[in-house]
Order: C-alpha cells, then structure tokens, then sequence
C-alpha cells in the first residue's frame, strides 16, 4: 500500500482516467439491456389492457364533447349557453368563471370553486383580458390582479401557488368578443377552447339578423344555375310572386348556407384566421367550401330558377366580414 504522500491516490485517478470511456460506454449497455429486458416482461395482457384503457378514455373524452356540443345547440338563450359553457367543462378545469362584456365591464355569468360569486369589474384594469378582447385569441397569462383583475386573482387565489396559470378563451360572435372562459388549476386548453368556439356560433345563431329577403328588389335580375335550362334563366321574381313550395325552397336555402358556413368555421377556426390574416380565405378552406358549393348547388341552386345563392352571401358575410378581398384571387365567385 502506498504510503500518506498522495501517490495512491493519484494511481487511482490515473487509472479512472485511462478507463473512463470503457465505462461509460459499458454503464450505457448495461442500462440498455435492463430497459429492454422490463419492456420484453410486460404481458401482452398488460399491453392490451393498457390499449383498452387508452381508448376508453379517448371514447369518453368524446362523448363528453358531443353531449355538450348536443345541449349547446338545443340551448334557447344567451344565459343557457354560458350557463352551460361553466358547468359543463368541469372534466377540464378546476376552477373557471366565465365572462359577459358590455360597455367596458365583465361581469360573472358563471362560475366553479372560485372563492366568492357574482364578480364585476372594468376590463381596462385588467391587462390580459384587454388583451384577449382586443386579439380574440386565446391567451395564457399569470392570475394576478395586474392581468386579470383584483377580484378575480383573490378567487382564483391557491394557498399553495404564489403565481398560478390563467388560460383565456374569447367567445366570438361576428368578430366580436362578447364572453370569455378563464380557467385556473389542472387545466386541459384544447377542449375548453373547442367549446368557447362552439359558444359563439351558437350565439352568432341566436343573434342573427332576419333571414336575408330574397329578390325584393324588381330590378334584379336572377341567373338560373349551370344546371338550369337556359330558357329559365332570365325570369325576374318578387318573393311575393313566388310560388309556397319556391318561398319554402328559398328558407330551407338560408338555412343551409347559414349552417355549412358556420361548421365552416367551428372545425376550421385556425385555417380561418390563418387564412383571413393573408387575405385568401378560399386558399385556407377550399376543400370545405367547394364541398359546400357543390353541394348548394345540388340541393337548391339547381331546383329552381328563381333561387338565390345564399352561400355565396353567407360566405362573404360570415367568414369575409362582407369584404370580397380577404376571399382571395382564386375565389370563384357566385354561382348564379
């Protein structure tokens, strides 16, 4: 044994030294082999039921979203649909309030296991809800009265979390912020943005104007559709000129238009924006629109010559905030 003076101690290092990728590299297989050996123990029971779990989950998830997303459309009011909007999305979040705006000031329409009710404040003071309302895009942001309001901060307060997370979802009607979820704890975004988006376009609905009048002006003139003999195509109509089974005809179009556009928008809320933000809306959601022509097309366009096409209308209405450009170059246009 070497003596006190330290020569031990520096054979040893030299040693490790000379050594030392040999064992890293040897640690690194060791530890590989032992992985794939506890992979390899699992069962193929344990792996098919770990499938099954998975999948169930995924199934319940779902049912979830569709028994809302069925409530939601059956809803008859503003105050149903936010109700709804609060309680109904308790799987997703702990804590959450949700948000009415008029005139400057948010007031609680809703809420869960927040510390107090009935909350109303000015959104000025409130940097990330201004900021949401100005951006109509979902925001996460601290739960500090600096962002989102004094009152709220103290009912979204955790004993145990000096600075929790607050997620931001608009409520969108017209391009128009009118509600907002906030959501604090074990959050999950996705669905609980999918259901404010959902809100909206139930409310765009409620609150729509009368349907559009067809053909009340006499100096208009109606061009049939590519399908419609062209010994129709000239024929001018008052709505009350036109037949009930044609007046129905034309409802039932409105309708329609009214409804494929806003699953338009529902399940193609980020192309839409993307596709709004560069001015090519018919780009972004071609595969959905052209589907939706054709359709139109079919159903109505073709059964009458005196039909209107209220998708076109409800297109640049809906998605184009009735400015043709943001549709794009490509846009083909009204079909009659």
């Amino acid at each position: 044994m070497k003596g006190m003076d330290g020569s031990a101690a520096s054979t040893w290092r030299a040693v490790f030294d000379k050594h030392h990728s040999a064992l890293i590299d040897e640690l690194a297989s060791r530890l590989d082999s032992e992985l794939h050996a506890a992979v390899s123990a699992v069962t193929d029971a344990e792996r098919e039921n770990a499938a099954r779990q998975i999948e169930s989950a995924r199934r319940s998830t779902a049912e979830a979203l569709n028994q809302t997303l069925r409530r939601m459309r059956l809803a008859p009011s503003e105050a149903a649909i936010l109700q709804l909007l609060a309680d109904a999305t308790a799987a997703w979040a702990d804590k959450l309030v949700v948000l009415s705006f008029e005139n400057n000031q948010a007031r609680s329409v809703g809420s869960r296991n927040l510390n107090g009710t009935g909350f109303s404040f000015e959104t000025d003071k409130a940097g990330a809800i201004r900021s949401v309302l100005d951006s109509h895009d979902p925001m996460v942001a601290l739960a500090s009265p600096a962002e989102i309001s004094p009152s709220l901060a103290d009912a979204f307060a955790e004993p145990d979390n000096d600075s929790p997370k607050a997620y931001l979802f608009p409520v969108l009607v017209r391009q128009k912020v009118v509600a907002m979820l906030i959501a604090v704890g074990a959050v999950v975004p996705a669905p609980l943005e999918l259901l404010s988006e959902a809100a909206g376009m139930k409310l765009e609905l409620l609150t729509a104007p009368p349907p559009l009048a067809p053909l009340r002006n006499p100096e208009l003139v109606q061009i049939a559709a590519p399908s419609v003999p062209p010994s129709a195509t000239s024929e001018r109509r008052l709505w009350e000129e036109l037949s009930p089974d044609d007046q129905k005809l034309h409802l039932q179009a409105q309708r329609v238009a009214r409804v494929r556009v806003a699953e338009l928008r529902l399940y193609n809320a980020e192309e839409l924006r993307k596709g709004t933000f560069e001015g090519d809306i018919y780009g972004a959601l071609r595969e959905g629109i052209d589907a939706a022509r054709t359709a139109f097309l079919q159903s109505f366009l073709s059964k009458s010559p005196t039909m209107v096409d209220y998708l076109h209308l409800e297109i640049l209405r809906s998605l184009a905030h009735d400015d043709d450009r943001l549709l794009g170059k490509e846009y083909p246009g009204p079909m009659v």
